[in-house]
């Protein structure tokens, strides 16, 4: 499936602080974390953490990690920061040459194929990116001037009062049902989390808008990454993930042989590691792409591949799977937690599975 071999995502589409709240990574700690578009692993060195291993099937995600890691160890900020995009460049081809000694084979390969999108910036490279900068061109021409007012506003009170009396319009709903349809995501992106194992009567436009207005109730336009890259189609200056903000990016490039990239199906990789392995697990929205049994062997592999008292981190996005009553026993969940989470989380659309795995000699009791 082409969605599954080419840059799917490519900035950042996850909120970096839930992870950081529900995790708790500290030194020693060995984390796990999908690969997605690099950010997540790179997020998680902020904390000291032993070691990350990124995971994620699709090999495309995994050479843009590397291309992004070997970016930041051998440019200046400002010549990293240009070169994948944050700002404007005009040699970023020839900069792609001069990171080869220091890129894997695959990376290397794969980006030789990709050299548009190396021109371009590779930030906004991937599927989701591009669809963002379509659904923002959408809104410019339907609300350009309200878009401007919204991200305009410095006072959360003012924003707040100004989103009930402008902002949320019945038609403006239907423009998120349209742009949120299955009917589309097969056409455009071509994302099985939209569709494959979503209830067919879950009003998915309706979720996505209900949670965008709450999340205006919270945070500042300006300052929410996730409403910047769907209303803008980039990334919001006052609200930049750490790997692009100079003095994270700093300490991530200190800690970066810490991580190691591994393409392959998160299931099988889980199932095949040395028993506790990890003691930090972000699995991002690994359930949106799994149907009940292999989320259900998901869990079971977890619950093998982590260490007594390993804490986890699960988004889900449309999906709606529950810890099946057999591994209940074993999973420890932080409803209080999750909650706080679900309504602080800047991208805005997701529900979360946190806790910690019980160890294995306490299982049985506890079930």
């Amino acid at each position: 499936m082409p969605f599954f071999s080419t840059l799917s995502y490519s900035s950042c589409n996850e909120d970096w602080r839930t992870e950081r709240r529900a995790l708790r990574v500290g030194p020693g700690d060995r984390a796990l974390a999908i690969t997605g578009g690099g950010d997540r692993p790179m997020h998680l060195l902020l904390d000291d953490p032993a070691s990350v291993t990124a995971v994620d099937a699709n090999p495309a995600q995994s050479a843009l990690l590397a291309l992004k890691l070997a970016a930041l160890q051998a440019l200046p900020f400002d010549e990293y920061a240009a070169f994948l995009g944050l700002e404007p460049a005009t040699d970023r081809v020839a900069r792609l040459e001069a990171l080869r000694p220091g890129l894997p084979d695959d990376a290397a390969g794969f980006f030789d194929r990709e050299r548009a999108a190396v021109a371009r910036g590779v930030l906004y490279a991937g599927r989701w990116e591009r669809h963002y900068a379509r659904v923002a061109r959408v809104g410019r021409a339907l609300r350009g001037a309200s878009i401007r007012r919204l991200f305009a506003f410095d006072d959360l009170d003012a924003q707040r009062a100004w989103v009930h009396e402008v902002w949320d319009r019945g038609w403006w709903r239907l423009v998120f049902d349209a742009m949120c349809s299955r009917t589309l995501s097969r056409m455009v992106l071509r994302d099985p989390a939209f569709y494959a194992h979503v209830d067919p009567d879950f009003d998915i436009g309706a979720y996505v808008y209900e949670g965008m207005r709450a999340s205006l109730g919270r945070h500042l336009a300006r300052e929410n990454f996730m409403l910047s890259l769907v209303l803008l189609g980039r990334l919001a200056a006052e609200d930049l993930p750490p790997y692009l903000v100079r003095e994270h990016a700093a300490t991530i490039r200190a800690r970066a042989s810490r991580i190691a990239r591994v393409t392959a199906d998160l299931v099988t990789f889980l199932e095949q590691v040395p028993p506790a392995s990890f003691t930090r697990l972000s699995l991002s929205d690994v359930p949106s792409y799994l149907d009940a049994s292999t989320f259900e062997r998901l869990l079971a592999a977890v619950a093998r591949a982590a260490a007594p008292g390993a804490r986890f981190c699960i988004r889900l996005f449309l999906t709606s799977h529950e810890i099946p009553e057999r591994l209940q026993g074993t999973f420890v969940r932080e409803p209080a937690l999750e909650e706080e989470l679900r309504a602080d989380d800047r991208a805005f659309a997701y529900r979360f599975l946190v806790g910690t795995v019980r160890p294995s000699e306490t299982r049985g009791a506890a079930a």
